[in-house]
């Protein structure tokens, strides 16, 4: 029994180690299965327990091993963090952003675009709108700035925007032939501009898919190159989780999990969401660049959708 318990606790410990292994992001499921890291480490904590009864030496080690390879293999994550700001009267204009994927065949669409609306955003994101709701899209635009519901390639790859600030330099990246398109975007604020980059990944639900969605992550990375503005924001479901080989990084971009902290935006079932981190994963993302900080940042579950909505506030520095 003693030896069988161990050769499930090595089995865990090596899929914590996961992503720290160049090879597993050429590989599709042991890609997939890196982004359950945290996961493993509570499986092997909570065997730790019966091989606490079995052997308190053999316990002990295995519990402090699993800890330590967690942790070293999430120092980069946190290396760099900036804490998240709170309010101060003397702050510089701050953007309320709510980003969330709404899913496409959403029985209650118009009830969770209701609530969302009722956040009084300055700019919502929206991923997976579908096209046969552009009456909705338009109804709750009203006289705000919009992007989303042209008349023949309406709402690409699901994405619409609703801003209170003029939208401008608009301009779709055709990556992938079909469904694979990178927004960027201009948004002109009262005394500075912030550039946009926008994407929705496909879902690894097959090798496919899984290849797609790598080849629109790794286009972020040149598009940031190519941004005028200072202050950049990189939003999106990208599909993956932060640890993952295959998340996009930049010199110049701190994504919004390293000011936040650990976040779900993903449950297998809506019964999870009280569990936070716990029972999801993070595959909905905001990335800023230096001159952005996060101020607040929280999560909304959505009538009718298996994501939940980022709300967080940005404030740009000079």
């Amino acid at each position: 029994m003693l030896l069988i318990l161990l050769l499930i606790e090595l089995i865990l410990l090596t899929l914590i180690l996961l992503p720290s292994m160049a090879f597993s992001s050429d590989y599709y499921l042991l890609d997939l299965l890196s982004n359950f890291q945290l996961h493993f480490l509570l499986l092997a904590l909570f065997l730790s327990i019966p091989l606490l009864l079995k052997s308190l030496k053999i316990g002990a080690i295995s519990a402090a091993v699993s800890i330590l390879l967690f942790a070293s293999n999430h120092l980069w994550l946190f290396s760099k963090a900036q804490p998240l700001e709170t309010e101060s009267l003397n702050e510089p204009l701050k953007l309320h952003i709510v980003q969330a994927n709404l899913s496409y065949f959403n029985p209650v669409l118009r009830t969770a675009v209701e609530e969302l609306n009722s956040l009084n955003a300055d700019l919502y994101l929206f991923y997976e709108f579908n096209q046969k709701q552009k009456p909705l899209f338009l109804e709750i635009t009203g006289k705000r700035y919009k992007f989303g519901d042209g008349d023949y390639d309406g709402f690409p790859d699901g994405m619409g925007v609703i801003s209170k600030y003029p939208l401008i330099n608009i301009k779709k990246h055709k990556i992938l032939p079909r469904k694979g398109t990178v927004i960027t975007l201009t948004l002109q604020l009262p005394k500075q501009n912030l550039d946009l980059i926008l994407l929705h990944p496909p879902s690894p639900r097959n090798l496919d898919k899984w290849q797609k969605r790598n080849v629109l992550l790794g286009s972020v990375q040149p598009l940031v190159e190519f941004t005028k503005s200072k202050h950049v924001l990189v939003a999106g479901d990208f599909n993956t989780t932060p640890w993952s080989n295959h998340f996009p990084r930049h010199h110049l971009l701190t994504p919004c999990y390293q000011q936040t902290g650990m976040y779900a935006s993903w449950h297998a079932h809506k019964y999870l969401h009280p569990y936070g981190w716990l029972t999801g994963l993070p595959i909905d993302h905001c990335l800023t660049s230096n001159s952005i900080k996060v101020t607040q940042f929280k999560t909304h579950s959505l009538p009718g959708s298996d994501h939940l909505a980022l709300d967080y506030k940005i404030s740009l520095t000079d």
